[in-house]
């Protein structure tokens, strides 16, 4: 008959303390790369989803053959007077006959159609280039984008920020990201420069 010992095998005090030191070494390295990536994810998807509703405004003012607007919103319901598209965005349109570019949204108005609202982009900051406060982006029917009041080739800039307020920071583990929009109506974008200033 075999014998069983009756000393259970297990992990002894050093063993434990080296493992947990080798833990400790990889969490050293792993967390503030998996932080970045993070921070990376949500700078690029912020860009990406103000590009989509570029897209998608263009793409509705070509096929309803109307003017088609972006501006700023914090709520759906009315324009921002601000630079600022991390508070939130709403794409509309007007009513056959009834469309004027640049005119900013109106809930109380019965030829304000709402196609889109993007709620608030968290840890990002979105600047535009417009040199006034009040400019609303706006697509014609052949899909063109119309000149602002106050600029013609348009650009968004969207940064890192975790402090909650300021125009973020572009740095080389996480980059800012610069989305272009021409009078075509077409957009490009291309990672904005280390250290930058993040107002286009």
């Amino acid at each position: 008959m075999k014998r069983i010992s009756s000393h259970a095998k297990g992990v002894t005090l050093i063993e434990l303390m080296v493992t947990l030191a080798i833990m400790a070494i990889l969490a050293v390295f792993a967390v503030p790369a998996f932080r970045d990536s993070i921070r990376r994810n949500q700078v690029a998807s912020s860009s990406n989803a103000l590009l989509a509703d570029l897209s998608y405004a263009r793409t509705e003012a070509a096929s309803r053959g109307l003017v088609v607007s972006v501006c700023p919103s914090t709520d759906g319901q009315t324009c921002q007077a601000t630079k600022t598209y991390d508070t939130g965005w709403m794409v509309y349109t007007y009513t056959p006959g009834s469309a004027v570019a640049n005119t900013a949204f109106s809930g109380a108005s019965a030829t304000n159609l709402l196609l889109r609202y993007t709620q608030a982009r968290q840890g990002v900051s979105m600047q535009s280039n417009y040199t006034a406060n009040n400019d609303v982006v706006s697509f014609d029917a052949q899909g063109q984008q119309l000149p602002t009041k106050t600029a013609t080739a348009l650009k968004f800039v969207t940064c890192y920020r975790d402090n909650g307020t300021g125009t973020g920071t572009s740095t080389a583990t996480v980059q800012g990201i610069e989305l272009d929009l021409s009078t075509s109506g077409s957009t490009s974008t291309q990672p904005w420069a280390v250290g930058a200033a993040c107002t286009p």
